[in-house]
C-alpha cells in the first residue's frame, strides 16, 4: 500500500483524520510548509497538484528558488561508539565514511527477493541433523567436499 503523492519531483505524505473526515496531506523533503486536504482522493490529488503549482508560482513571483526536495546531503546523529566503528571500517575497506554509509543504505534496500531461496525436502526417515548449524559435515560431504553456505540464501526445510 502507498500513501504517498507525487507531482513535479515533489512528494507528499497522507493520512486520513477521522475526526473531521477529510484526507489531509503535506508535502514533505523541504523546509518551506506545504499542506492540502480533501474529502475525496480525487480532490486530495487536486489539491495537492494545486498547492505544488501555487508554491511555484509564488517562488517566481517573488524571485526565490523553489526548495528541491532530497538534495543529495542530510546529517544523521548516531552514538559516538557507532560514528568510530563506522570510521575504522570504512578506513578498512579503503573508503571514505561517506561511501561506507552510502553503501550500507543501498544494501538495505535489497529486497528478500534478491536472495535465493532453497527449499529441503526431508522425509521422515531421513537421517536426523541440524541444519541450521550445519553440524552434520558428513552427511554435507555426500554432496560436496566442503559445504557451501551463503549469507544471500534462504533456507526452508519441509518434511512430510
Amino acid at each position: 500500500m502507498n500513501s504517498m503523492l507525487e507531482y513535479k519531483g515533489y512528494h507528499a505524505s497522507i493520512e486520513y483524520d477521522a475526526e473531521d473526515n477529510i484526507f489531509v496531506g503535506e508535502v514533505f523533503g523541504i523546509t518551506d510548509s506545504l499542506n492540502f486536504h480533501g474529502t475525496s482522493v480525487t480532490e486530495l490529488k487536486e489539491m495537492f497538484e494545486q498547492s505544488i503549482d501555487n508554491y511555484l508560482e509564488l517562488c517566481e513571483k517573488i524571485g526565490k528558488s523553489p526548495d528541491k526536495e532530497f538534495k543529495g546531503t542530510f546529517n544523521i546523529r548516531i552514538p559516538s561508539e557507532m560514528h568510530k566503528r563506522a570510521a575504522l571500517e570504512a578506513a578498512k575497506q579503503k573508503i571514505t565514511l561517506n561511501q561506507y554509509v552510502m553503501k550500507a543504505i543501498d544494501q538495505s534496500f535489497q529486497t528478500q527477493e534478491n536472495i535465493k531461496e532453497t527449499i529441503i525436502f526431508i522425509p521422515y526417515g531421513a537421517r536426523q541433523m541440524n541444519w541450521e548449524s550445519h553440524s552434520d559435515e558428513g552427511f554435507m560431504a555426500m554432496f560436496h567436499d566442503t559445504p557451501i553456505w551463503s549469507k544471500k540464501e534462504k533456507s526452508v526445510y519441509a518434511g512430510n
